[in-house]
């Protein structure tokens, strides 16, 4: 036969004591690389947030307007416009072309084409409004002249 009991009386928490926030030295505040991936995190999640109501990601919107800007060409050509991976294109690819925002084409070869739909344009030009205004609302930070020099110089870094 089981015993079963009340569980004991809990005794209320007391407040949490305010403790002031100490002050952290970051030894990290002059790296060049820091500071660019702490500006690639917020940059990206504010676009990601700015695209979240068309359920595309960054790299998805990404692929519709390298697209919009070249129709009819290959996934193998977006991959190495855009640096991803040829095994994270195809499943990108699939994604978009069950979404009815691409097709595919006939091409060169064996090598099959890309097209936008009707609706993965309007879509893609949408995406092209939307990354315009999360572009300006950075760069209005930054003086005027300064803007398009720090492009060319962050490109310095990884262009080959």
């Amino acid at each position: 036969m089981h015993n079963l009991s009340m569980p004991p009386k809990l005794k209320p928490v007391p407040p949490p004591i305010d403790v002031p926030e100490k002050t952290v030295s970051n030894p990290l505040e002059g790296l060049l690389g820091y500071q660019l991936r702490r500006a690639s995190v917020c940059m990206l999640a504010d676009l990601a947030s700015s695209l979240s109501d068309l359920e595309l990601r960054v790299t998805e919107a990404s692929v519709l307007m390298v697209l919009l800007e070249n129709p009819s060409i290959t996934q193998s050509e977006i991959g190495r416009t855009l640096d991803v991976q040829r095994a994270n294109m195809v499943p990108l690819t699939t994604q978009l072309e069950r979404r009815g925002l691409i097709c595919r084409a006939a091409a060169v070869g064996r090598a099959q084409a890309l097209r936008l739909t009707a609706e993965g344009e309007a879509i893609a030009k949408e995406c092209q409004k939307r990354i315009e205004a999360h572009e300006a609302r950075f760069l209005t930070r930054l003086p005027c002249p300064e803007r398009d020099k720090l492009v060319a110089q962050i490109r310095e870094i990884w262009e080959d």
